[in-house]
C-alpha cells in the first residue's frame, strides 16, 4: 500500500510539473529592441506567443487600456504585439517621444512617420531622415523583414488605440475630435454632424447598437465591413491609396493606416474610448481572433483543394 502511495505522489508531482512547464511554455515572450532615434535609444518591445497568426501594434504608450488589453489577449490566445515604449520625465507613459538631436530637442508622434508626406507634415527637415530610419526599422518589426510585406500566414496588421472622451469636451472642440462621427462627410441637413477627418474616410458604418461614438473599427479596405458591423461596431473605411496620394495633411498624415493602404497592406485599427472603453475593446479583440481563426481556415481549406 505504501509503494502505491508514493506512486501517486510521484506521479502528482510530475503532472503538476508538467502542467507548470506547459504554462510556462504558453506565456509570451518579451524581446526588446533598442532603435536610434537622434541621440536616443528606443525601446520597442516584442511581446510573442504562439497560438495565432496576427500582429498588434500599439504606438502611443500612454493609450494604457488598449496596450493592456493587447498583452492579455496575446497572452491568452497568442500572436504578436510591438509596443513603443515612450515615458515623461517621472517615467509615466507618454503619447510622444522625445530626443535630441544635434544639441536641440524634438518630439514625434510614433504613428505620423511612416510616409514622406506624413513627415513632412510634422517633423522638422533637419530631423527627416533620422526619423525615417527610425519608422523603417519600426516597420521592419511590425511586418516582414523588408518592412514592406506581411509576415508569412498573416492577413493583415491590427493597430490598438484609446482616444480622449468626446462628450468630456465642450461642444465647439466635439467636431474636432477623433470618433467615428467625425469621418462623416458634410451633408445638406444639419441633423448629420461632421467632423475633422472627413477627408481621410470613403464612408462609416454607425451602428444603433453602439452606444460611444468613440468606439470604433477603422479599416482600410472595404473587405470586412459587413463583418465588423454584423457584429454591432462603429466602422471607418479609409479612402484607397490612389485617393490618399495627397499632399494635404488631413490626407496623408504619415499614419500607419495611410502607409498600409498605399502598400496594399490590409489594416484594422481597434479605437475606444480611453476612459470607458475597456469592455468594448475587448469585444473588438474576440472579434479579431475570430476572424484569425476564420480566415485561417480558409488558407486551409485553400491549400487541400491546391492539393487535389
Amino acid at each position: 500500500m505504501k509503494t502505491a502511495q508514493i506512486f501517486i505522489v510521484v506521479l502528482m508531482f510530475f503532472i503538476v510539473l508538467t502542467l507548470a512547464v506547459s504554462a510556462a511554455d504558453a506565456a509570451p515572450v518579451k524581446t526588446t529592441h533598442k532603435i536610434k532615434l537622434g541621440d536616443a535609444q528606443i525601446n520597442v518591445n516584442i511581446y510573442e506567443n504562439a497560438g495565432a497568426s496576427v500582429t498588434f501594434f500599439a504606438p502611443h504608450h500612454n493609450e494604457q487600456i488598449g496596450l493592456n488589453l493587447a498583452k492579455d489577449y496575446v497572452n491568452r490566445n497568442g500572436g504578436r504585439l510591438i509596443e513603443i515604449e515612450s515615458t515623461d520625465e517621472r517615467g509615466r507613459p507618454q503619447r510622444y517621444v522625445k530626443f535630441t538631436f544635434g544639441g536641440k530637442n524634438y518630439s514625434i508622434d510614433p504613428n505620423r512617420i511612416y510616409t514622406d508626406n506624413g513627415r513632412s507634415c510634422s517633423v522638422a527637415p533637419e530631423i527627416n531622415e533620422t526619423v525615417k530610419n527610425f519608422s523603417d526599422k519600426v516597420l521592419k518589426l511590425i511586418l516582414d523583414a523588408d518592412g514592406k510585406n506581411l509576415r508569412p500566414n498573416e492577413r493583415f496588421i491590427v493597430a490598438v488605440h484609446n482616444n480622449t472622451d468626446v462628450s468630456a469636451k465642450a461642444e465647439k472642440a466635439q467636431s474636432a475630435d477623433l470618433t467615428a462621427v467625425s469621418f462623416i462627410k458634410a451633408q445638406s441637413t444639419k441633423n448629420i454632424t461632421h467632423g475633422a477627418f472627413e477627408a481621410q474616410a470613403d464612408g462609416v458604418f454607425l451602428s444603433n447598437t453602439e452606444t460611444d461614438e468613440d468606439n470604433f473599427i477603422f479599416l482600410s479596405t472595404p473587405a470586412h465591413i459587413g463583418y465588423f458591423a454584423e457584429k454591432g461596431f462603429n466602422v471607418v473605411v479609409q479612402k484607397p491609396a490612389v485617393k490618399l496620394q495627397s499632399k494635404q495633411c488631413t490626407i496623408d498624415d504619415g499614419s500607419l493606416s495611410v502607409f498600409a493602404a498605399q502598400t496594399a497592406i490590409p489594416y484594422i485599427c481597434l479605437e475606444a474610448d480611453g476612459v470607458s472603453g475597456y469592455a468594448r475593446q475587448s469585444r473588438m479583440f474576440e472579434a479579431i481572433y475570430a476572424l484569425v481563426q476564420a480566415e485561417q481556415k480558409q488558407i486551409e481549406s485553400s491549400n487541400v483543394a491546391a492539393r487535389k
